[in-house]
């Protein structure tokens, strides 16, 4: 498995993150796919600013809190333990970038502490 990283733009790999076989690049080439894809660019390049962290992602049907291990153009990988989710874009509601979450709860606690006080 090698790794893709994102930004390359004489590649003919999709843009992302995310790992793949050493034949992928020639099928690419060969197949030279063309299909329609509905990117949203601002949600993609927010997970790309996450990558490598731990988030919470929101589907239709459950939550899912993970490290965000790939960002591909048509799916998002989030590992859990040893399992690895392939979760494609249009089953996402929203994600929470759990770093801005701790913060906020640690706010509203330190603005109740400081209210028990008086």
């Amino acid at each position: 498995m090698q790794n893709y990283p994102y930004g390359s733009q004489d590649n003919v790999l999709p843009p992302g993150h995310y790992a793949y076989t050493s034949n992928f690049p020639q099928t690419m080439k060969t197949l030279s796919p063309t299909y329609t894809i509905p990117t949203e660019p601002v949600f993609f390049e927010h997970l790309m600013m996450n990558l490598g962290k731990t988030i919470t992602i929101v589907t239709m049907k459950e939550s899912l809190k993970g490290k965000l291990t790939g960002v591909a153009i048509d799916h998002l990988q989030l590992s859990i333990g040893d399992l690895k989710y392939h979760i494609r874009y249009p089953q996402i509601t929203y994600f929470i970038e759990l770093m801005y979450l701790e913060t906020l709860v640690g706010a509203i606690f330190s603005i109740f502490s400081f209210h028990a006080k008086e």
